[in-house]
């Protein structure tokens, strides 16, 4: 399995949208926007970062850090919803690169404290260093933007900071990931 079925895999299971009284991408799907919670409007990000350098053989050009990825949301008051993913990979002097996106809308379930995310459009965008004649960049296709549910809660650290929290299952138990709020 290629990177680039790796990223469009983890997208697919990743994320999902929905927008007001329009038809989805299979015409027979309708889907629905609502307005976000007050605590969750804004751009929220998850991102990792290597501790460490990747030089080359010779030492004299820094190629990068080993690995990084950065998920991002931002959610608008009227139920707008975008996503991103960035990853990038070093493997010698090589690199791949990956950004997708997904532009939709979003509903929520209070009583599960969940939000499902329906894409009405995406992109994909894979780079290689080494190799770019596999470089790709495309839009979703249509069974690549199907609806995704996600259990959230708002959680504040000891130094007073809120984090989104985000589970793919309804169980508090369940690994999570933490979204800061950001801008950009």
């Amino acid at each position: 399995m290629n990177f680039q079925s790796i990223i469009a895999g983890f997208m697919a299971s990743l994320f999902s949208l929905v927008s007001h009284a329009h038809t989805g991408p299979d015409s027979a799907t309708i889907i629905f926007r609502q307005p976000v919670p007050d605590e969750l409007v804004g751009k929220w990000l998850n991102g990792t970062f290597s501790m460490s350098n990747w030089w080359a053989y010779d030492g004299k050009e820094y190629s990068g850090k080993p690995y990084s990825r950065s998920a991002a949301f931002h959610f608008t008051k009227n139920g707008d919803a975008e996503f991103y993913l960035a990853v990038k990979n070093h493997k010698g002097n090589c690199s791949t690169e990956a950004f997708s996106y997904f532009k939709g809308a979003v509903s929520f379930n209070d009583a599960e404290n969940s939000f499902t995310l329906t894409p009405a459009k995406g992109n994909f965008r894979v780079f290689y260093s080494c190799t770019p004649r596999q470089n790709t960049d495309r839009k979703a296709r249509a069974e690549e933007l199907r609806p995704t549910t996600y259990y959230w809660s708002m959680e504040t650290d000891a130094q007073d900071k809120t984090w989104l929290v985000i589970r793919f299952s309804r169980d508090k138990n369940a690994v999570a990931t933490y979204f800061k709020s950001t801008s950009w």
